[in-house]
């Protein structure tokens, strides 16, 4: 089973079990984003959870994939994008990414990698892979 970005509809058997896990207490405020963590395929691997401006959570790869910047530390939301300040590279809640230029033109660039998720019981879940 998996779910879209911000995906308002539960799940009814959310639980560890069915491999779903808790990766943020509490849904970020819109705009905000927090780092996280998740173990899969033999590894740990970084997130960050965000929440565009209009609501929607969102949970992605924490690494920008120009330069490696964190975007926990080194992203800010800017609407209903993730953007690295370091080198202004954008992504959607799809992990779709682009450079906006100073004139507003739009180059495709490389994506993130975002996993479905949901809100449950005041917290942001994704479903693992393992």
């Amino acid at each position: 089973m998996s779910a879209n970005p911000g995906d308002s509809t539960v799940p009814y058997d959310i639980s560890a079990e069915r491999g779903w896990v808790r990766v943020a207490d509490v849904v970020p405020a819109p705009g905000t984003i927090v780092e996280s963590f998740i173990d899969r395929k033999g590894q740990t691997d970084d997130l960050v959870v965000w929440t565009t401006a209009s609501g929607v959570p969102c949970v992605s790869e924490a690494r920008c994939p120009h330069q490696w910047s964190h975007l926990a530390s080194e992203g800010a939301v800017d609407g209903e994008e993730l953007v690295c300040v370091s080198h202004f590279w954008r992504f959607g809640v799809e992990g779709e990414g682009w450079k906006q230029n100073v004139n507003g033109r739009r180059d495709r660039k490389g994506d993130l990698e975002v996993l479905p998720c949901v809100e449950y019981d005041g917290g942001v879940w994704v479903q693992s892979a393992d």
